[in-house]
């Protein structure tokens, strides 16, 4: 996605949030988060449109469980060659407000 698309600037937080699905008890990389979304990294793809459930945990142990909802998924490679697969991810959420706490939370935290 471009920057031009984005509502909100991304921050790069590789290694300093761990991602987690819940619905599917998986854990993924996070690479950037934006109070509009995240980018993740895994080992598969996922599929446009489904929704998942995301518990974010800073090293401190803070977490929060937010709801998104895959926009993209893009295969890549790793240093070593493997098969990546970067997805992006919009939260979703019944209220907006409750939603938007959380991630400035997690933000604050990261900065």
């Amino acid at each position: 996605m471009s920057a031009e698309r984005r509502r909100s600037p991304r921050i790069e937080i590789l290694g300093r949030l761990h991602g987690h699905i819940a619905s599917l008890d998986v854990p993924v990389t996070v690479r950037e988060i934006s109070l509009g979304g995240l980018s993740i990294e895994t080992s598969f793809a996922f599929p446009t449109g489904t929704v998942h459930e995301f518990r974010l945990t800073l090293g401190d142990g803070s977490a929060v469980v937010l709801r998104g909802r895959v926009v993209y998924s893009r295969e890549g490679s790793s240093p070593d060659g493997e098969p990546v697969f970067v997805s992006g991810v919009q939260f979703i959420d019944e209220e907006p407000s409750a939603s938007d706490s959380a991630v400035d939370h997690i933000i604050e935290k990261i900065k």
